[in-house]
């Protein structure tokens, strides 16, 4: 039986806490769950429920769509704070007049849209004096009358800073570091909260508490700045209250409100929160609280462009953790390893200590010489710290404006007896639902790809960045041009990547066409390139690109022409060649590990050479662009000038034999992968050219940012996969396994953040959570596992696992935007067999090691075959004897 799982506005999850951005007629998806083979859907039907109980039916349509249908509802828009369910039912195409039963009604909460007014002001502690080293926090409070039966109560709220909001003396939501960070002077977000069951007939209260956050806290390294986007913090609220008489009531931050000071004395992101409990104000957010010394507010102005629905998921705890070691250093310190190197804080359960007894937390990644390893996080202090009041029954406390990336916490002060019972790891991130797994006979390749995962958990905290722990923190550009179609694999991301798209592009719009180095650009003054540089300001049409790839949306590619083509325009070029003209910094193939610590810009590789090969790159995707949009002008523009940028790269780095003038396997990677090659002699010369620096090189990883993800690619391109399995089953440093073998449990930085006898790496960029060299992930779902798509969105998709490296199975899942694609193989001996389960509504091809093809639908199936030796004959070892041959 088929059966509608979720349906989705513009890729939106359903939920109490959703906004829709600034599109009042999203398009709708659904995903089906069911077993029949060969399924294919020949109709569909789409209702609407309204927030007064009718039902709104629309004709049934003809057709196989079920990702991105067109808004069904011709003459009606969404508005503003409308509530309402959306039901689908389908047809097969064998039976299309045969419908399925109806769905569920998925419920949609429509934010503030952007053509209307925000109604509520922005207040701010009366006579409130920039904090330039510690902000403290602020509490705002209003008490409130509420007559009648409730139907409906929601809130709209939004800070100057991070906030929480709490009614009659309860938080009203589970989310933390409200309202985010974008580019708050472009685009700032609201959030959405059904409140209802917080409310009670008669008198209530409603209370916010505000903190530096983003806003006007401490960001950016070498020192950094405070107050970037402003001096006071301020809160902006409604409280809308619908009633069964169909009467409205709204509560509104204004002129009467009152504010006070709050119990954080000091809360950053980088440094920590110092709590301190004897300055607590019991019952402040609830009524009949007596209000002595608090304060009238001021109303403050917000000169930002716009105030949009945030329609992403919200930063919520996606885990807690128990430690799995109390540890005492050699110095007598106490420290917590909690097993693995997460973002978050820590938890401090219920426990006694007289008034005035302060306990310290202090975190690290790792380890060094047995005690805490801080000088990675360089100026992030990275403490909490808690001032008990003396209650009799106990204190439990939880850090609310800050966030730590750490595996270990060290205690200081502790009263009583510390035990793993005393704490726990409050683990943040995006709330974003996980999409693909993998799992093989290789434990070290399993816990390799685990770290991919927790690191791209660690890095999406709001949105994409770098690290969490040290003094940066940022949107760079370049970690997740690298990564995006890994993250969109592993993660249900869209949303969150396209609010942070839309933040470059605003920002590339003030910059002359050049997109910022990091998002939202805070690094003015700090480090800036304002000519650009390949991959990072590349990200305006990589990112884009993955996102289409995984989900076929074309409104993503639309909201996002005119930043690459503006990209495009701007990049610095020279006069008689479509290749980069010199500029002051090219990154290019950033942390190299065979640059030097402290001059990472050293690389092996020409940056030049890297940076025309990403022009190269990007321009293919915009003709691939142009093409999905039907712009026939731009795509023979485009067409003809990539043309010219090939015959341009080759003239200038490659010979006709297919070497490079960088001979490196960073050159040969990218030129291999980007289709920067006349003809197919050469990219097998380039290939084997390409496998020989990797054998020489004793399968140890000679490259960085640029050629990192696409070195296994081009190896495996280029019918050389046994060498691309050998570099990835490399222990030593530098490889991917290395940090494995030395207990990592994210993704490094550099392939050596920690050195072989457990120092840290001298340099001072030494991030122990970067997902960017994590991409390789993508290649052991597609290779090891044998997924990849075959087209755009995965409505059809190929399965052809390449064996090597002694794996004997393999398991790799991926919830598609058509449902959950799994495969799994096994090899005994010679004995080779797969399972495969294809969604509802889409197809695959099954390629067997021997060659065999099957052409499948829906469903699961499964297929076996019997190997000849020389099917699993190792190249390697071939060209080892060989070597050897030609010595002798």
């Amino acid at each position: 039986m088929v059966e509608i799982k979720q349906v989705k506005l513009d890729l939106l999850t359903p939920g109490k806490e959703l906004g829709v951005l600034d599109n009042p007629t999203p398009k709708i998806s659904w995903e089906l769950v069911g077993t029949e083979k060969n399924w294919l859907q020949g109709a569909y039907q789409i209702r609407f429920k309204l927030s007064n109980g009718a039902i709104v039916n629309f004709s049934a349509v003809k057709s196989e769509k079920s990702t991105f249908v067109d808004w069904p509802w011709e003459d009606k828009k969404l508005t503003s704070k409308q509530q309402f369910g959306v039901s689908v039912r389908v047809a097969s195409s064998e039976a299309p007049d045969q419908f399925s039963e109806w769905s569920d009604f998925f419920d949609f909460q429509v934010g503030i849209l952007p053509t209307d007014t925000w109604e509520p002001k922005f207040i701010a502690l009366k006579d409130q004096e920039t904090a330039l080293q510690e902000p403290p926090e602020t509490l705002f409070r209003k008490e409130f009358h509420s007559a009648g039966d409730i139907v409906s109560a929601k809130v709209y709220s939004t800070a100057l800073g991070a906030y929480e909001v709490e009614i009659n003396g309860s938080k009203i939501s589970t989310d933390y570091l409200a309202p985010g960070w974008t580019s708050y002077h472009n685009r700032l977000l609201h959030q959405v909260y059904d409140v209802s069951e917080f409310l009670t007939k008669g008198d209530n209260a409603i209370g916010a508490r505000v903190s530096a956050g983003w806003w006007s806290g401490h960001l950016g390294f070498e020192g950094g700045r405070s107050n970037i986007y402003g001096t006071k913090r301020a809160i902006s609220l409604l409280l809308e209250i619908v009633y069964t008489d169909k009467t409205v009531k709204q509560v509104i931050t204004d002129e009467s409100w009152q504010s006070s000071s709050g119990p954080i004395v000091m809360a950053e992101l980088y440094d920590g929160e110092t709590y301190d409990a004897r300055l607590e104000q019991d019952g402040w957010s609830s009524p009949k609280f007596e209000a002595k010394n608090w304060s009238a507010v001021d109303v403050v102005e917000f000169s930002g462009k716009s105030i949009l629905p945030q329609s992403f998921p919200y930063i919520r705890c996606v885990d807690t953790l128990q430690p799995q070691e109390l540890i005492t250093t050699p110095t007598g310190k106490k420290i917590f390893d909690f097993g693995v190197n997460m973002v978050g804080f820590v938890r401090v359960k219920k426990t006694y200590a007289p008034e005035s007894h302060t306990i310290v937390l202090r975190h690290a990644e790792v380890l060094e010489k047995g005690e805490l390893g801080v000088r990675p996080l360089r100026l992030a202090k990275a403490t909490d710290s808690y001032t008990f009041s003396g209650k009799p029954e106990g204190e439990e406390w939880t850090p609310r404006f800050t966030s730590h990336g750490f595996r270990y916490c060290e205690v200081n002060n502790w009263y009583g007896e510390l035990t793993k019972d005393s704490v726990e790891f409050v683990v943040i991130s995006t709330d974003m639902t996980p999409t693909g797994t993998f799992d093989s006979s290789n434990t070290m390749v399993n816990k390799l790809h685990a770290n991919a995962i927790r690191s791209m958990r660690g890095n999406f905290v709001g949105l994409p960045t770098d690290c969490p722990q040290r003094d940066e923190r940022l949107g760079w550009t370049g970690d997740i041009s690298q990564f995006a179609p890994t993250a969109c694999f592993l993660f249900d991301c869209a949303p969150l990547l396209r609010n942070w798209l839309q933040d470059l592009f605003a920002e590339q719009k003030e910059n002359n066409g050049v997109p910022p180095l990091v998002v939202p650009d805070i690094v003015e003054g700090l480090f800036t390139l304002s000519e650009g540089c390949a991959i990072w300001q590349d990200a305006a049409m990589l990112v884009p690109e993955a996102l289409y790839e995984e989900y076929s949306d074309p409104q993503i590619l639309e909201e996002q022409f005119q930043s690459m083509v503006d990209w495009i325009k701007a990049l610095p070029k020279l006069q008689d060649k479509v290749l980069w003209r010199e500029v002051t910094i090219q990154l290019g193939d950033w942390l190299d590990p065979t640059a030097p610590p402290d001059n990472p810009l050293l690389a092996m590789t020409d940056a030049r050479l890297v940076a025309d090969a990403y022009l190269y790159k990007i321009l293919t995707v915009l003709i691939e662009t142009s093409k999905t949009l039907g712009k026939s002008k731009e795509l023979e523009y485009y067409t003809s000038m990539a043309e010219k940028c090939k015959k341009d790269f080759a003239d200038e780095y490659l010979t006709v034999s297919g070497r490079s003038v960088s001979d490196t396997q960073c050159a040969y990677a990218l030129a291999i992968c980007f289709d920067l090659y006349a003809d197919q002699n050469q990219v097998d010369r380039a290939g084997k050219r390409l496998a020989e620096i990797v054998r020489k090189g004793k399968f140890k990883i000679g490259s960085g940012f640029a050629g990192t993800p696409y070195i296994t690619k081009a190896l495996t391109k280029t019918g050389n996969s046994d060498f691309a399995y050998k570099l990835l089953l490399q222990t030593e440093c530098p490889s991917w396994l290395y940090a494995v073998s030395m207990g990592a449990t994210t993704i490094w930085e550099r392939y050596d953040s920690m050195l072989p006898d457990g120092s840290i790496n001298p340099g001072d960029m030494t991030s122990f959570n970067h997902y960017a060299l994590g991409s390789v992930a993508s290649w052991m779902h597609s290779v090891i596992g044998g997924l990849s798509k075959s087209e755009p969105g995965w409505k059809t998709f190929k399965v052809e696992p390449i064996l090597g490296g002694g794996f004997t199975h393999t398991k790799v899942t991926h919830r598609s935007p058509y449902g959950l694609i799994s495969v799994s193989w096994k090899l005994d001996g010679l004995d080779f067999s797969i399972e495969v389960t294809v969604p509802l509504n889409s197809s695959a091809e099954i390629v067997l090691p021997n060659g065999e093809k099957n052409q499948v639908g829906s469903g699961t199936w499964s297929f076996s075959c019997v190997l000849k030796e020389e099917d699993l004959t190792d190249k390697v070892e071939q060209a080892e004897k060989d070597d050897v041959s030609l010595r002798f």
